[in-house]
C-alpha cells in the first residue's frame, strides 16, 4: 500500500479515536470515514484546532521553544511596552523578563525602582533578593531576605526560606545554613530542599548523611502519586544518584 494511503488510513483512525475519547458528536465518525481527506481536515481545524489554542501544555511548550531560540525576545517586548507607557506594572514585568533571561543586573536595577514606589513589599524584596543571587551577590541576597523579614515579620515564603539557606549555604556559613534546611525538610512543598541539604552535606564531609536523606527521598517518593514523581523528576534523579 503506498505509504500517503497508509498515513491517510492513521490519520482517519486517530481522528475517529478523538472523536470517541472525547464525546464528540458521533456524525464525525461518518463524515471522517466517507470522506477520508476533507473529513478529518473538517474535523481538525473545528474540533482539534480550537482546542490546541488553549491547551497549557502546548502553550509553555510554544513558550519554551521561543525562548530557546530568541532568549531575549520577551525582554525587548517588555522594554518596549514600558517605553510605551512608564508605569509600576511594566517596570515590574520588564524585571520579570530580565530575571528570566539571564539579565540579572538589569533586573536588580529594576526591581530597586520598583521599591521605590512600594518600599518593603515583600513579593518585590524575593525578587531582589533573587537578581542578587543570580549575579552571586549572596551577601546582598541573604541581607535583602533579612529585611523583608524585618519588615514584613508575618510574610510566609518557602521559596525565600530556601533562598535563604542557599545563601547562608554560598556564604560558607554552613551552621546557620544547616539549621535553615533541617527546618525547611519538614516545610518545603517538594524534594528541592532535602536533596539540596543532602548535597551541601555531602560537600562538607558528611556522606552518609546525605546519603541517607536522599535514600528516604527515593522511598518515599516511590509511593508518591504519579503527577508529583513527575514534578519532582529532577530531584528525584538527583537524590537516586547520591543514594547510591
Amino acid at each position: 500500500m503506498p505509504l500517503l494511503g497508509v498515513l491517510s488510513i492513521l490519520l482517519q483512525i486517530f481522528c475517529v479515536v478523538h472523536v470517541i475519547r472525547n464525546g464528540r458528536d458521533q456524525r464525525w465518525m461518518y463524515f471522517i470515514v466517507l470522506v477520508p481527506g476533507i473529513g478529518c481536515a473538517a474535523y481538525f481545524l473545528t474540533e482539534i484546532l480550537p482546542g490546541l489554542r488553549h491547551d497549557r501544555q502546548l502553550h509553555r511548550a510554544k513558550k519554551g521553544l521561543f525562548k530557546a531560540i530568541d532568549p531575549l525576545r520577551e525582554v525587548r517586548a517588555m522594554r518596549d511596552n514600558l517605553e510605551t507607557a512608564n508605569t509600576q506594572a511594566n517596570r515590574l514585568a520588564l524585571a520579570d523578563a530580565c530575571l528570566q533571561a539571564d539579565c540579572a543586573g538589569e533586573a536588580v536595577e529594576l526591581y530597586q525602582r520598583c521599591l521605590q514606589a512600594e518600599a518593603h513589599n515583600p513579593a518585590l524584596m524575593e525578587k531582589l533578593a533573587q537578581a542578587h543571587f543570580a549575579l552571586h551577590n549572596y551577601a546582598q541576597a541573604k541581607q535583602t531576605l533579612a529585611e523583608l523579614i524585618q519588615h514584613n515579620p508575618k510574610h510566609k515564603s518557602c521559596e525565600g526560606h530556601l533562598l535563604y539557606a542557599r545563601s547562608l549555604e554560598a556564604l560558607a556559613d554552613i551552621p546557620a545554613a544547616t539549621q535553615e534546611y533541617r527546618v525547611l525538610c519538614d516545610t518545603y512543598p517538594g524534594e528541592e530542599a532535602r536533596v539540596r541539604y543532602a548535597l551541601m552535606l555531602k560537600t562538607h564531609g558528611d556522606a552518609a548523611e546525605a546519603a541517607k536523606i536522599c535514600s528516604e527521598v527515593v522511598r518515599r517518593t516511590g509511593r508518591a502519586p504519579k503527577y508529583y514523581r513527575r514534578v519532582q523528576k529532577a530531584w528525584i534523579d538527583i537524590a537516586k544518584q547520591q543514594a547510591g
